[in-house]
């Protein structure tokens, strides 16, 4: 009975001592508390948790809802108002003056030999309207996507903020609706030229010899040159892939993309376009003022037998072997032979 009593009284001083802890330890005030009370206004733990990206809790629905502040939208901004409107408008600049200044210095590229004045159709008109398709939709977007992202630094002042917004917001609604139509046009350029644009062995060739500017005489060439080929998949192909894709993430917000992801993808589309519409600037160059018949080559379909065979020698020599066909815009309207003998004589 003695040890029944003792054994209470022991619980009883047990639990007694455990109330009093817990009574101490709620009373003790939490680091967060003390901190409030010795620093008032020092929020520093609860930003330090918004710049390591601490994800909190929001009533709200959204992917990125309970992110408070988007640290990596620091960055996204740093690189906006920093390195790209300074460095990207001297690269837009300088490339097409850097071809003003070598036309200048060398000028177009000529026939060596007089013209035959027999005339080779080169391009269908299905093709060529392909092209200008894509060239028409590309200069769109490129006028208008730089007309927002450089408009605020340059173009805003030369037209007043009420006017240039009114400009933005067409610019907007302009980039917004073409690039459906540029992404359409691309994947049928690509699909329609891609077996010409297949690289030949004699395309190392001209590279070696810079398109023939090293070593006096044309470098051999296909239907298409190296050069060319190059800008086909490097610029068409991987660049317009590039803008493809990462325009689509930015018009179309709908798979609940993070700001992270829109960042980057508005960082990626920036570098693309800033590089696709540099390098386009070579091949506009060429295909206009850089080299005679070329121009006409993508405007009626035409080029002078000269013209082939020195520019593209290779695809000459298939012509005059009948193992390619001229193009052809329709069978009853621009009939065209196997070869070119048949032509001449």
């Amino acid at each position: 009975m003695n040890i029944s009593a003792s054994v209470r009284s022991f619980l009883l001083l047990l639990l007694f001592l455990t109330v009093c802890v817990a009574a101490a330890a709620w009373a003790q005030p939490s680091p967060e508390a003390a901190r409030e009370q010795t620093q008032p206004g020092n929020n520093q733990p609860f930003w330090l948790d918004v710049e390591r990206g601490r994800v909190g809790v929001t009533n709200a629905q959204n992917i990125d809802a309970g992110v408070l502040i988007n640290t990596g939208g620091e960055i996204w901004r740093r690189l906006h108002e920093g390195p790209f409107p300074f460095y990207g408008a001297i690269w837009l600049l300088g490339v097409p003056a850097a071809i003003l200044a070598f036309w200048l210095v060398v000028g177009p590229i000529k026939l060596r030999e007089p013209a035959s004045g027999r005339m080779i159709r080169r391009f269908a008109a299905w093709e060529r309207g392909l092209h200008w398709a894509v060239t028409i939709t590309f200069i769109l977007l490129a006028l208008t996507g730089f007309m927002l992202f450089f408009g605020k630094y340059y173009v805003e002042a030369l037209l007043t903020y009420p006017v240039y917004s009114w400009v933005a917001k067409i610019a907007v609604s302009l980039h917004n609706l073409t690039a459906p139509l540029f992404a359409v046009a691309s994947i049928s350029l690509f699909l329609a030229f891609v077996k010409r644009n297949l690289w030949r062995a004699y395309d190392w060739q001209w590279l070696r010899r810079a398109g023939g500017m090293l070593g006096g005489a044309e470098a051999p060439a296909g239907f298409f040159n190296a050069g060319e080929k190059l800008w086909f998949w490097l610029g068409v192909t991987a660049l317009g892939l590039v803008m493809i894709v990462s325009g689509a993430v930015l018009l179309l917000p709908v798979y609940n993309q993070t700001r992270d992801v829109l960042a980057v993808a508005d960082i990626v589309h920036l570098a693309g376009a800033l590089a696709f519409v540099g390098i386009s600037f070579g091949h506009m160059y060429l295909g206009t003022i850089g080299m005679r018949g070329a121009w006409r080559a993508m405007r009626d379909g035409l080029v002078d037998e000269t013209w082939a065979k020195e520019h593209h020698g290779e695809w000459h020599k298939d012509l005059k072997a009948g193992r390619v066909r001229e193009a052809a815009d329709a069978p009853l309207i621009a009939p065209t032979s196997g070869a070119l003998d048949a032509r001449s004589r």
